[in-house]
């Protein structure tokens, strides 16, 4: 298989930009419709990949003998005490720490002032002033006096759901869907089947996607529970106050791609620098550092292996997309809505090519593989001069 085009086929490029400017058309009227949508497609597309990552309970329930109602009831309820459970504690601790967020305020206002009179002390002219008016202390503490946390959350959110009473709705419509989500799960490959004997599209390549998905999604939610544990251990370790609010923090922060884990750690950076000094505070953040290094370059490669191939530069633009699109929640599934997009075009003959360039790309002997692809030995990617390293010929000797 070769992914290359002939070299003599001859190409209509204005019919081709034709039908590429009429797919960009549509394909702006599309996201413009989904940003529109966000609260009703959010809600669908989280049912979606939580039904994906729960199936196999219910289908390890179901192997055991347990009947499927019951078996989808206990698969509900697993769901919902580990919504219910993550969602109340963190909102008890939020609104904990919430009461001392003026403290913290004040104490990295110090800080600030502190560093800014070092500046100027060693030749900055202005940095004291600059670090003042840069940050309108009281403005700042007198906002977190008056604000409650929870309205803020439902602020942050309200791109995508609004307020309290309909994020609390989402969640329940969340379930629901999931529910029948799961209900029609069983069938689904003889329903593909069917459609394509009907004359409709063949699926096959999205369904075998979804063991794809659901692998990603079971291993993130692994990687980011172990991270969560690691990261309240070493707050914990240090006398942080809120270790367990930081270990939830870690942990839902951690499916946002490329920021997610560095985001997660600045609160409790902050808390020990204002609570236990610089030295703390480098401490905690070598061992963020430390822990998000070790389960993302050793762990979860062992873990996923190659299979999944998108680019680093792709799963950063990703994630900035899905978070323009959908807010904050959209950030959070940006890897598996990118990987269903990857296999959708994959299956196209039009756009396969988007498919290879969102791919990862290895070098092999001096030339580009893409990952993902099942090429034999002779049909790798690429090739050329701005692959080869500068010391090997092209037969690849030194």
């Amino acid at each position: 298989m070769t992914i290359l085009p002939e070299e003599n086929k001859s190409v209509d490029w204005g019919r081709k930009g034709s039908q590429m400017l009429l797919t960009l058309a549509c394909l702006i009227v599309l996201i413009a419709g989904m940003r529109a949508a966000a609260g009703i497609l959010v809600p669908v597309v989280y049912a979606f990949f939580l039904a994906v990552l729960s199936f196999p309970l219910m289908r390890w329930l179901t192997r055991h003998r347990i009947p499927g109602p019951v078996a989808l009831g206990i698969t509900l309820l697993v769901n919902l005490s580990v919504l219910a459970g993550l969602i109340t504690l963190a909102v008890r601790m939020l609104i904990s720490f919430n009461a001392d967020l003026p403290r913290y305020l004040r104490g990295l206002q110090r800080y600030i002032t502190d560093f800014g009179v070092w500046l100027e002390e060693n030749g900055v002219e202005g940095a004291k002033e600059l670090t003042t008016t840069f940050f309108d202390w009281n403005n700042i503490i007198g906002y977190a006096y008056q604000q409650d946390v929870l309205s803020r959350i439902g602020a942050m959110l309200g791109s995508t759901f609004g307020t309290l009473a309909t994020i609390f709705a989402g969640l329940v419509m969340i379930l629901i869907l999931m529910m029948f989500v799961l209900m029609e799960a069983p069938g689904t490959h003889r329903r593909m089947v069917a459609v394509k004997q009907a004359g409709g599209p063949d699926l096959s390549g999205l369904l075998r996607s979804v063991t794809d998905i659901q692998k990603y999604l079971g291993v993130k939610t692994l990687i980011s529970a172990l991270t969560g544990l690691m990261a309240g251990a070493w707050c914990w370790f240090f006398d942080l106050q809120y270790p367990l609010l930081w270990a939830i923090l870690a942990f839902v922060f951690n499916y946002i791609p490329a920021v997610g884990s560095t985001a997660a750690s600045i609160p409790a950076i902050i808390e020990a620098l204002v609570t236990h000094g610089g030295g703390t505070a480098i401490g905690i953040a070598i061992g963020y550092g430390g822990i998000n290094f070790a389960l993302d370059n050793f762990v979860q490669p062992q873990l996923l292996g190659n299979r999944f191939g998108i680019s680093a530069l792709v799963v950063v633009l990703s994630a900035i997309f899905w978070g323009w699109l959908w807010g904050p929640l959209g950030m959070f599934l940006a890897v598996p809505l990118t990987m269903v997009i990857k296999v959708l075009l994959d299956n196209s003959e039009e756009f396969r090519w988007v498919s290879v360039a969102m791919s990862q790309k290895k070098i092999r002997r001096g030339e580009v593989e893409v990952v993902g692809y099942d090429l034999d030995e002779n049909e790798l990617i690429g090739g050329g001069a701005s692959t080869e390293s500068p010391d090997r010929d092209h037969s690849g000797r030194r």
